[in-house]
């Protein structure tokens, strides 16, 4: 069994139980009894947009794919909870009733020291949140000066900056497909029958032989070419979405604060050359 830190969960890319991708993990709920997490809330869905809160029994974690024991289908359809900070009792019946979680138990444990750690985050102010019980306190340096006799001694503390990252959505881009109508003119050419009369005069024998009078008629078919129109739906043309990471730098600046001495009455030796002593 190896221990991971908790933190490690906040990088990891959630997959369901049969290695189908789910999304990046968005808060990570701990459990303030026994210091373990015992939910993770996942993205799923176009951009990640949507997201489904998961219990972790079960689950592995290995670099930074974090396979969870269920399927894509129960996790999208996980009950909403409306508290991101922090779950009730009664949420955590909800959801696990709704992964039939009886007797599943987690595979790892987690270091449960946040002392290096934005516990901030941990406790559900921006990243994470806390199943069950208080939210945890930052650990809180305060000034203490000692009344102070021969060989007593003062422990100086200063202020240092912790500078962490946190990835958030900064907008989403969609394909849409519309419909335009256009005109298309095509030139057809096409043919048709007319009726041309042309009189030749009987001369010769026929006009010796003579004729017959009465009735009598002739007829001749006509025809002509029509244009019939149809249409259809061709693909002509495949637009992706593709993301690209682009790496800038940040210059990140912080008052931070430092405890000095001022030493009162005779001091035994040169305290010039101590920038931190003042008589």
């Amino acid at each position: 069994m190896v221990n991971r830190n908790i933190q490690d969960l906040t990088h990891a890319t959630a997959y369901d139980k049969n290695g189908d991708k789910l999304g990046s993990v968005k808060q990570v709920y701990i459990n303030d009894a026994t210091g373990q997490p015992d939910f993770v809330e996942v993205g799923h869905g176009l951009f990640g947009m949507s997201s489904s809160l998961v219990p972790l029994r079960g689950h592995q974690l290995t670099g930074e794919e974090l396979r969870l024991s269920f399927t894509k289908d129960r996790i999208q359809d996980a009950p909403g909870i409306n508290d991101d900070a922090h779950l009730t009792d009664e949420d955590q019946s909800v959801i696990y009733r709704h992964y039939g979680l009886e007797g599943t138990d987690n595979v790892e444990n987690y270091d449960a020291d946040l002392r290096d750690y934005d516990r901030d985050r941990l406790a559900g102010r921006e990243a994470a949140g806390f199943a069950g019980g208080t939210d945890v306190t930052p650990d809180v340096t305060t000034d203490r000066r000692d009344d102070v006799d021969a060989d007593s001694s003062l422990t100086l503390s200063e202020e240092r900056v912790n500078v962490d990252k946190e990835r958030v959505q900064t907008g989403a881009v969609r394909l849409r497909k519309y419909v335009v109508h256009d005109t298309e003119t095509v030139e057809v050419p096409v043919e048709r029958e007319e009726v041309r009369i042309e009189r030749t005069p009987v001369d010769g024998d026929r006009a010796v032989r003579g004729g017959d009078l009465g009735e009598d008629e002739a007829s001749v078919t006509l025809s002509e070419e029509r244009v019939n129109v149809t249409k259809e739906t061709v693909p002509v043309e495949e637009v992706s979405l593709h993301k690209e990471t682009v790496r800038d730098t940040e210059t990140v600046r912080e008052d931070v604060a430092r405890e000095e001495l001022d030493v009162d009455g005779a001091v035994d030796g040169d305290v010039e050359g101590d920038p931190t002593l003042r008589r």
